[in-house]
């Protein structure tokens, strides 16, 4: 509509100007008669004609924006592991199962449909799939059924929502959808919204880990303010790795646990008892910015419970309240974050509380570049050694499954980019690491729990293709009391990824 209204005056405009030049003419023939009328006519019909050449008005017309557009990836990951021992350890009658050399050939796909409904009103339904040859290749007959269904194929409704506004203040979404809460990059505090899928921790990205939830939300503005009302209708919890996998070995936790003796986790219905909610207070201003958040959602952390005389893992609700920050200065952008975190079902002991501390920066002052350095404190008040000093044999003598947590963790995340080749490329490198004091509450430089570092380009081919490759060093820590980076600490491996959008 712009382009015809921008032709419409740029013929109206035209027309005046020849109209001035036609009455000059006129007045010129009734002081000298120098024209023919032939020549008036042959001017007159060029004048019409402009007029009425509607001909890019009506091309203009047909190349109005369409009211929906699709768009899409495929894309091809390999990966091979070259620090894997042969066969993993495994409780005598069970399968040992080799993860050694290639860990993945995966073929996946993503296909988005956004629409515009009116001026005020849009949606979108994002989809993804995958499917990881390598377990063929390798056979499937030698992996365990847990194994195959997480790590052969997946499929998710990524999005599927409608938005829009019920007044010039308020918007509604509802439907699948992810809702980042927080400043961080690289460590969660106050981002406890959506669960994540840990399958494979440290090979990707905190955003793109996040798993969509069906929701309700809306946002009210006013001044520079946005307030945010959640309900979380499905009670979806985080994938995990599969028990028995490279990721989670049945040794992670000392001897062999047998794959049967591993207990199944509980999966929550939709209801309104399992319905979850959430708030935010967001203000934004030259210069800096500060969150304010409220939650009730599910905890990460699974307890044990009995149901007819079965263990199963069950996960339930935690409370929390938190505050995050930016402020822009100079080269730096300073951030912060804390979180209370209220009624944590502990395994070992009764329910505690926590209080969740960030604070970092990214430093932008070197040309092309970007330096992040993020560190946190996982406060548990009112700790008992039991918590930390229990092992799985400890607490199978009385029936509990440990915690294996610290009076404060401690965790570190340092990342850093380079983009180069006119931003086409760029390199990027990230480490994470943790650990914390002893039973006694004591720092002794011993407890190290170990954490991992990747290093990985990323180049974009043209506009359709991008490729990236890179590497991942898992670190092993320097004691067994928090035992899960020395339980992967093999699992180094390369990898590569092509990728087609369109």
């Amino acid at each position: 509509m712009r382009s015809l209204a921008l032709i419409a005056s740029t013929l109206l405009i035209s027309s005046s100007l020849m109209a001035e030049d036609l009455d000059q003419l006129l007045d010129g023939f009734d002081e000298e008669p120098t024209s023919t009328s032939k020549e008036l006519d042959d001017l007159e019909d060029g004048f019409n004609d402009s007029q009425n050449d509607t001909s890019d008005i009506e091309i203009t017309t047909q190349n109005e924006p369409k009211w929906y557009n699709i768009s899409g990836y495929t894309s091809l990951l390999s990966a091979y592991n070259y620090n894997q021992k042969t066969q993993s350890v495994v409780f005598p009658t069970d399968k040992s199962m080799d993860f050694s050399g290639l860990s993945r050939v995966k073929a996946k796909a993503g296909l988005t449909l956004e629409m515009k409904h009116g001026e005020n009103w849009k949606s979108k339904i994002d989809i993804m799939g995958w499917y990881d040859a390598s377990w063929a290749i390798k056979g499937k007959e030698n992996y365990t059924d847990d194994v195959l269904e997480t790590y052969e194929y997946f499929y998710d409704v990524k999005d599927a929502y409608i938005q829009g506004s019920l007044t010039d203040s308020l918007d509604i979404k509802i439907g699948r959808q992810i809702v980042i809460w927080g400043k961080s990059d690289s460590i969660r505090i106050t981002d406890v919204i959506n669960p994540l899928d840990n399958t494979q921790p440290g090979m990707v990205d905190i955003e793109d880990l996040r798993l969509s939830e069906v929701m309700s939300k809306l946002d009210y503005y006013f001044g520079d303010f946005d307030l945010s009302l959640i309900a979380i209708h499905e009670p979806r919890l985080q994938r995990e790795a599969a028990f028995g996998s490279d990721y989670r070995p049945s040794d992670v936790f000392g001897a062999p646990i047998p794959y049967s003796k591993f207990p199944d986790r509980v999966e929550e219905d939709v209801s309104l008892k399992n319905t979850q909610f959430a708030s935010s207070l967001d203000g934004h201003f030259s210069g800096w910015d500060i969150s304010f958040y409220a939650s009730r959602v599910y905890s990460d952390r699974f307890s044990i419970k009995k149901i007819d005389n079965k263990t199963y893992r069950k996960y339930y609700m935690i409370n929390m309240g938190g505050v995050a920050s930016n402020v822009a200065l100079g080269s730096f952008l300073l951030k912060a974050e804390s979180a209370f975190i209220n009624n944590i079902n502990y395994r070992s002991t009764d329910h505690k509380n926590r209080l969740d501390s960030l604070v970092g920066f990214d430093y932008m002052g070197i040309s092309d570049s970007v330096i992040s350095l993020e560190f946190s404190d996982r406060h548990i008040f009112d700790f008992e050694k039991e918590m930390l000093s229990m092992n799985i044999q400890q607490g199978a003598q009385q029936g509990i499954f440990p915690d294996f947590v610290r009076e404060d963790t401690l965790q570190v995340a340092l990342r850093g980019s380079y983009s180069f080749n006119n931003d086409n490329a760029t390199i990027t490198y990230l480490a994470t690491l943790i650990g914390g004091n002893d039973e006694n509450g004591e720092f002794n430089g011993k407890n190290y729990d170990g954490g991992f570092q990747r290093l990985w380009i990323t180049y974009k081919y043209n506009d359709s293709i991008n490729l990236e490759s890179g590497v991942i060093d898992y670190i092993a820590g320097d004691s067994d009391t928090i035992p899960f980076y020395n339980s992967i600490k093999d699992n180094d491996r390369v990898y590569a990824q092509i990728e087609y959008k369109f």
